[in-house]
């Protein structure tokens, strides 16, 4: 395949994987989308303390290949063990670079790769790709995921389905110098299913460090009183590069709990929407990153309300120390016709070095009488009455400090809505402390 992200790699990677006419078809419109659409500027206050130019992957970036891969991924015993076997009675899919490792869901569960479906099942999730409400900017970068993706994993809940344990996508891919990755998820919710749901993004470095360009989209449809509880987990090799679109759809009456915690990446930029479409419908979305060495986290978040009745409540917090940098954005939006709405945002950041830094932007456009909306934000260091107080009775100074980190961060790993996942994160932040 032609290292060029171009016409006739499009081509090209339709004709080698077999794919139906209507997937190759989206791909060329995607790709004619995306030359028309403007790359984002610093003229916008979404994209004015990141650069665009570090994550646009036609900045000297190859397709990754995939096909054959898997024998040759760098997966250790324990990483096998960590990613692959069940932390406690769940589900575990896994897919490694363009195969499957495993992939035996239960019944009222579909998992299947996007050049499979055809008729109203690939109609359907035209229609959520194709989705209305992105920005132009954002739209550059799902134009990229739609024309390069491979592997498009579709994961469909079937109508009253009640799972009572959880499911954990597990998605491993390699991380080769200079190459550029689409990760594509589809998540379909029907009707009165009640399913809770990990997603866990995995990078596995191959030979010499180097940049890598992963281009991500998540998707999300939580049909009418449906009921979800969601937590997507990145851990992406040091020296990415990410752009991930994540994107919840709400039909009448659903609910949809969310979280995400991010690890990796040496430069993210997470676009997270919640789309309240029907009347009725509730989101909460939590989220955690704990930034390190020079880390540069962009978060932007939009509660977009447009049916009455709605309720959305968001929280994000940041753990900051080295010389990493967090940028949050976040834009409650109610519709004219969203009335008797309630929603609430939060960020706080926690400066762990006097050369952490931190940024808060919160956003209001209400166009709805009869509505209940509120924000809060705080940036700052260690509460030093929380130390003294803490050291006064004989706690070591740097203890003491890394118990006020994980108190800090607690209520949001408490929403991860599975607690083998809740015991191994937390191990995770004391290590990463030290």
């Amino acid at each position: 395949m032609s290292s060029a992200l171009d016409q006739q790699s499009v081509d090209r990677f339709s004709r080698e994987a077999k794919e139906p006419e209507w997937l190759s078809s989206m791909r060329r419109e995607a790709l004619a989308q995306h030359e028309q659409l403007p790359w984002p500027t610093s003229s916008d206050d979404i994209w004015r303390r990141t650069d665009a130019a570090l994550l646009n992957p036609r900045n000297g970036f190859a397709p990754a290949e995939t096909n054959g891969m898997l024998k040759r991924l760098p997966l250790s015993d324990e990483q096998a063990a960590t990613l692959i076997q069940p932390m406690g009675g769940e589900t575990v899919l896994v897919h490694a670079d363009g195969e499957w490792i495993s992939r035996d869901a239960p019944a009222g569960v579909t998992l299947t790769e996007l050049s499979h479906l055809q008729g109203a099942q690939a109609e359907r999730v035209r229609q959520a790709l194709a989705a209305e409400g992105l920005t132009p900017e954002e739209r550059k970068f799902t134009t990229l995921n739609t024309a390069f993706h491979r592997q498009g994993l579709i994961l469909d809940i079937a109508d009253g389905f009640q799972g009572d344990a959880p499911i954990r996508l597990v998605r491993l891919a390699s991380a080769r110098p200079n190459t550029a990755v689409f990760p594509l998820t589809v998540i379909r919710v029907d009707k009165g299913a009640r399913v809770t749901l990990i997603q866990e993004d995995v990078g596995l470095a191959v030979g010499d460090a180097g940049a890598q360009v992963i281009t991500g989209r998540i998707e999300l449809v939580v049909e009418p009183e449906a009921s979800v509880q969601y937590c997507r987990v990145q851990r992406w090799q040091p020296q990415a590069r990410e752009f991930l679109l994540q994107r919840a759809t709400l039909q009448a009456g659903a609910k949809l709990t969310m979280t995400n915690i991010n690890f990796g990446a040496a430069v993210s930029k997470t676009h997270v929407i919640a789309k309240l479409q029907g009347a009725g419908a509730e989101s909460r979305v939590f989220g955690f990153v704990f930034g390190h060495h020079q880390q540069h986290v962009d978060f932007h978040s939009l509660q977009d309300h447009l049916a009455p009745h709605t309720m959305s409540d968001l929280s994000y917090k940041a753990a900051l120390k080295d010389d990493s940098r967090m940028i949050y954005t976040g834009l409650i939006r109610i519709a004219k016709a969203a009335k008797q709405t309630d929603a609430y945002q939060s960020n706080h950041n926690l400066l762990l070095s006097r050369t952490a830094k931190a940024e808060t932007i919160p956003m209001l456009e209400i166009l709805a009488d009869d509505v209940r909306c509120k924000h809060g934000a705080t940036v700052g260091p260690v509460d030093e009455e929380q130390l003294f107080y803490l050291m006064a009775r004989a706690i070591p100074r740097e203890l003491a400090e890394r118990l006020l980190v994980m108190g800090f961060v607690e209520p949001i790993i408490g929403e991860v809505p599975f607690e083998p996942l809740q015991q191994r994160l937390r191990q995770e932040l004391v290590e990463s402390l030290v």
